[in-house]
């Protein structure tokens, strides 16, 4: 089952993605626990439905809540049915890996159904049917990122390169490489270098060069984002983007993200002068 945001469907549904109800609400939440040993994830999840008729079809068995969860990585494809309120999901390790879609949707079970709710829009008029296995309400799709890839060090992916035709005081990125490529010019080089290397100054190369680096790399992936998914710092550079809930289109906001990403450098800039000021 292939669903979206754009789907359209001939009668109403319930949901953040449609005005087709007045009133009334549809949300599932999701958070994963893994098991780091044996690789097995639990999915808890929690649901909001107080569409007061959906609910009353849910209740008595004349429909059913569930979610699609998808994973590309392992071909996982399935509908898995959900408990009215709230309850748990168990996947045996390798199932799912990387990043993971899960769209809940509410369908119907019998054959056929009249829709019944003042709630619905005026213009769906008063004779409503639907049939088995349409759906009747859906969320917005939730994305995890299950695996260590989200866990590795945002600056294990970069690497900081002298480029001798490089102005002093600019920077450049260069995506196309197994690792993100910084390309400073050769004193600019040799002074980041110095400084990286000192623990009280590392949040100032953070925010004078990681930063900045970063938005690029997020302005060149909500453009091109398919041209860099067989580097390998892709996958944990969106491990890192999914696991900070950062959705990549052209309204990301980017230097909100980037400073989500390195978390806050900026912020840590006083270490330097307290840490001077113990050397003094």
């Amino acid at each position: 089952m292939r669903l979206s945001n754009e789907t359209r469907y001939p009668h109403p549904v319930l949901g953040p993605l449609t005005n087709d109800y007045n009133e009334g609400q549809f949300n599932v939440s999701f958070s994963a626990i893994e098991n780091v040993e044996s690789g097995a994830v639990t999915l808890n999840y929690q649901i909001l439905l107080d569409e007061l008729s959906i609910s009353e079809l849910v209740e008595s068995g004349k429909a059913a809540i569930g979610c699609i969860v998808v994973c590309r990585d392992t071909y996982y494809n399935r509908l898995h049915k959900l408990s009215l309120t709230k309850g748990i999901l168990e996947f045996q390790a390798g199932k799912l890996i990387n990043k993971v879609t899960i769209r809940p949707v509410i369908w119907l079970n019998e054959a056929t159904q009249k829709l019944n709710s003042p709630a619905i829009h005026e213009e769906f008029g008063s004779e409503i049917l639907i049939f088995q296995g349409d759906i009747i309400a859906i969320d917005e799709q939730s994305t995890l990122n299950i695996g260590k890839a989200k866990l590795a060090a945002l600056e294990s992916i970069f690497e900081l390169t002298q480029s001798p035709d490089l102005e002093e005081g600019r920077i450049e990125i260069k995506l196309d490489c197994e690792k993100i490529s910084i390309l400073l010019a050769p004193k600019t080089f040799k002074v980041i270098n110095l400084l990286r290397g000192q623990d009280t100054h590392r949040s100032l190369v953070m925010s004078s060069i990681y930063l900045p680096a970063v938005m690029e790399i997020l302005d060149q992936l909500r453009s091109n984002s398919g041209d860099y998914t067989d580097r390998r710092w892709y996958l944990p550079f969106i491990a890192k983007c999914d696991a900070k809930g950062i959705v990549l289109n052209e309204n990301t906001p980017l230097l909100e993200c980037a400073q989500a990403l390195l978390e806050k450098p900026i912020s840590k800039l006083e270490d330097i002068f307290s840490g001077e000021s113990h050397e003094s």
